[in-house]
């Protein structure tokens, strides 16, 4: 009868164990998945001319980087990414977990041809293209 009662008092350690080890779940972060994972932020298009810079900062929080290869807006029939130097580039490494800026003297796109004239405050799209990410908006605010 002794040998019963341990059997069962073994069984209910056992299954209390299991219950209280299933509580401690691990969910892993973007970053711990090692996925790519960008957040354009705080969007502005300085105009100039016939011409607006699009500055803007970039929030990649991923273990991994990405490339940005091209952007388009509908208000505008050109687009191209700029270097530091103000010259045009193919493309703009973003390393992954970092924060980089697009501002003046740095990189940063700039819009022209413009489909019709833009007013100051106002909000348009401009769509950045990522070689892993694809096709990501970018909310920005007209100056």
């Amino acid at each position: 009868m002794r040998a019963g009662f341990a059997r069962v008092g073994l069984a209910v350690l056992v299954l209390a164990g299991g219950v209280f080890s299933g509580s401690c779940t691990y969910y892993p972060s973007v970053v711990d998945m090692g996925g790519v994972r960008l957040r354009p932020e705080e969007g502005r298009a300085v105009r100039s001319g016939e011409e607006a810079a699009v500055y803007f900062k970039l929030n990649s929080t991923s273990k991994y980087g990405d490339v940005l290869k091209g952007a388009e807006s509908p208000v505008a029939s050109k687009a191209e990414l700029r270097g530091p130097g103000g010259g045009q580039i193919r493309e703009i490494e973003i390393p992954g977990a970092t924060v980089v800026l697009f501002a003046r003297g740095g990189p940063h796109v700039v819009l022209a041809g413009f489909t019709r004239p833009l007013e100051t405050g106002e909000v348009i799209i401009v769509t950045l293209h990522f070689e892993k990410s694809g096709a990501l908006g970018l909310v920005t605010v007209v100056e």
